[in-house]
């Protein structure tokens, strides 16, 4: 098996291209995105593609509570 090592550019272009055929626009995240960055706060939010993820490992466990850790303004 060969192992091929990615980039931050790969995972980028990755998510670019999954968001534009499964998440909808959403203005309360845009809006939140462009806040975080109006008031300087580093840009470690995670992607679109990994909260819908987040969302659904959650749902299909049926959670009822969770924590993150982490998510700073978004």
């Amino acid at each position: 098996m060969t192992f091929t090592s990615t980039s931050r550019t790969d995972w980028t272009r990755s998510d670019i291209y999954h968001n534009s055929f499964l998440i909808p626009p959403n203005n309360a995240l845009t809006t939140a995105l462009k806040l975080s960055e109006k008031h300087e706060l580093p840009p470690y939010a995670v992607s679109e593609a990994q909260g819908k993820f987040l969302n659904l490992l959650t749902q299909s466990i049926r959670a009822r509570r969770m924590l993150e850790i982490g998510k700073l303004g978004g």
